[in-house]
């Protein structure tokens, strides 16, 4: 019986011990201190990158919505000694609405709110008090402006970027820092190509207080303080989607450890203003808040940055919304301008000089504007019937010195009304005929086709006249980028440039060798304009000097091929000549282009741009 006895109060004992840890072991849990888990702001604008500012801003007066789920995977875990001693929220979602709006063409404000859930398992074990599971996020305002602009012929976009947080979140699910929490950044983005974009941005998160998940450890690794972070990213638009590759990583000033995350984008096309996207990663590191891995999925709505007009100088806009600008480059701005999308002349409040008699001659030189009878106004350079026209060729009696020979046809051109000779009849006349009796095309000033190869291609359509070859290349024997013909000389790639420079890529050497070759082998082509075409983004004053500079490097190319400087003129038209529409791509890349025009005799005939690449005279 004492024996029994002996092992109940023992068996107590030990009960009343285990009971005595536990309630210790519970009043020795402490609470995690206030802070914000959250490493991860999106950019509400989202115009290039989804996470980081890279100095694009949405275009004046637009806007863009946003809503955002997003999953993390144990974004805060415990460590001591650099190793993890248990997880402290396992799972992590929140939901960010988010939204931003351009007040000008440099200065973007916007703004995100997130609504966040979490879980994990009980941490009272490790010694702290378990968070709470639901409650608002901080929310943050922002401010973007806009440096440069590559939309406004600046080099690259480079912008400012400030965020400021508001203490509006919870302490019990780590959703609020104490304190004054701001975020400066700088922007820097470029495209390349049509397709391709480089971006990155640097700031620093900054937090006027500083605090640790376990003040007394040593070494110390859990501190939430000032630290610099910094990402980069490339996006292109591939297959109808966007893309984008992020890299961010974060270096504390605090004592805590580095992180870094690499995340892929994938956004689909916009369609009525509305895009989706999804965008996920892993984490490497263990900085408190960076997760295993995030994954991010939501919706954009807004118009679409690309198609939206923007009152900017040089750029397409409509002339309604932007009444201080000159949408049809007519000097006349739009809020007086009775014909704005037209180009036309100030004295007629920006129309176009209009024939209403039909008579040849415009309103405003026409003394008699209404007498439609007068089909001899303009040679007549007053506009009324005063002065006849008897042999019907053009120009009036009183300028005519063969007024009574009506088979004139060639009289308004040679000025005097009077019929050059044309013995051969082949359509040159004999003033400018090399040979007066011997029909022949005017490519060849009214000389016969010879074939000097006889390879059966004629000369003036032979890329090599002096060595017999084959049609297929063009009359040589080894394969042609270039092909002489009919009026003009087509060129079957495209001629590339260094981006933004006047510089020659290597690429294009053989091409313009191929040219080169052309003019040596047909010493007829007295003078070769080199003509300079861009697409009209950017300031106009600037695709104009960046189109003569090309042209003139085409022709200092050329000239060290052994072309005679004399044979060459070089022009830069700018976006003035468009031969495609400027709102699309494709036709922005038509545009982008170098023209070989021959001038004198043989005018017409033309050396043209072959199928234009996405590189091809890129701004």
């Amino acid at each position: 019986m004492e024996e029994l006895l002996k092992s109940r109060s023992h068996s107590s004992l030990l009960g009343g011990l285990a009971v005595l840890w536990a309630f210790s072991a519970e009043a020795q849990t402490q609470r995690i201190p206030s802070l914000e888990l959250e490493r991860l702001q999106l950019n509400p604008g989202a115009k290039d990158s989804l996470v980081l500012s890279t100095g694009d801003l949405l275009p004046d007066g637009t806007f863009r919505l946003g809503l955002t789920a997003h999953y993390q995977r144990r974004p805060l875990v415990l460590l001591r000694n650099d190793e993890r001693q248990g997880t402290i929220v396992s799972d992590r979602v929140t939901v960010h609405f988010s939204g931003a709006y351009a007040l000008t063409d440099w200065l973007e404000v916007g703004a995100q709110v997130p609504l966040v859930t979490q879980w994990g398992p009980n941490t009272r074990t490790l010694g702290f008090e378990t968070p709470a599971t639901f409650a608002l996020g901080t929310p943050w305002l922002q401010a973007r402006a806009g440096i440069l602009s590559e939309s406004r012929g600046g080099p690259v976009d480079l912008g400012l970027h400030l965020g400021v947080a508001l203490p509006l979140g919870s302490e019990e699910v780590l959703t609020k820092d104490d304190g004054f929490v701001f975020t400066p950044r700088l922007g820097l983005g470029k495209r390349i190509a049509d397709t391709w974009r480089v971006g990155a941005d640097v700031g620093t998160l900054v937090r006027s207080k500083t605090y640790a998940l376990t003040p007394g450890a040593t070494p110390l690794r859990d501190e939430m303080g000032v630290e610099m972070n910094a990402g980069v990213n490339v996006t292109t638009e591939l297959f109808g989607l966007r893309e984008e590759l992020v890299v961010r990583g974060t270096l504390p000033f605090a004592d805590a450890p580095e992180s870094l995350e690499v995340l892929l984008g994938l956004r689909s096309a916009r369609t009525e203003g509305t895009e989706f996207y999804v965008m996920g990663g892993p984490g490497f590191g263990q900085t408190p808040g960076t997760p295993e891995f995030r994954v991010l999925a939501g919706v954009n709505f807004g118009p679409d940055g690309t198609k939206v007009a923007s009152c900017v100088a040089g750029q397409p806009h409509e002339p309604a919304r932007c009444p201080d600008l000159d949408a049809d480059g007519d000097g006349v701005k739009n809020l007086a301008d009775r014909c704005p999308v037209s180009p036309g002349l100030a004295q007629l409040n920006g129309c176009a000089d209009t024939d209403d008699d039909q008579d040849g001659l415009l309103n405003l030189a026409d003394r008699c504007p209404a007498n439609a009878e007068n089909l001899n106004g303009f040679e007549d350079s007053d506009g009324c019937p005063d002065d006849p026209d008897s042999d019907g060729d053009g120009l009036a009696d009183s300028k005519d010195a063969c007024p009574s020979q009506p088979e004139d046809v060639d009289g308004f051109e040679d000025t005097n009304g009077c019929p050059d000779p044309d013995n051969d009849q082949d359509g040159v006349a004999d003033a400018r005929d090399a040979c007066m009796n011997e029909a022949g095309p005017k490519e060849n000033r009214g000389c016969p086709d010879k074939d000097r190869d006889g390879d059966g291609l004629v000369d003036r359509l032979d890329n090599c006249p002096d060595e017999p070859g084959t049609q297929k290349n063009h009359g040589c024997k080894a394969k042609q980028l270039a092909q002489i013909g009919e009026g003009q000389i087509r060129i079957l790639e495209s001629v590339f440039f260094e981006n933004n420079q006047d510089v020659i890529s290597a690429r294009s050497h053989k091409l313009l060798d191929s040219v080169a070759a052309i003019l040596a082998s047909h010493p007829e082509i007295e003078k070769l304009r080199v003509e300079g075409h861009t697409d009209n983004t950017g300031k106009e004053d600037y695709n104009l000097e960046l189109s003569r500079r090309r042209a003139e490097a085409v022709v200092k190319y050329l000239v060290g091929k052994t072309v005679s400087r004399e044979r060459l003129d070089a022009q830069g038209y700018g976006p003035a000549k468009p031969i495609a529409e400027n709102t699309t791509k494709p036709g922005r890349a038509k545009n982008r282009r170098v023209e070989f025009r021959i001038v004198g005799d043989a005018e017409g005939v033309e050396t043209k741009q072959g199928t234009p690449g996405a590189d091809t005279l890129e701004k």
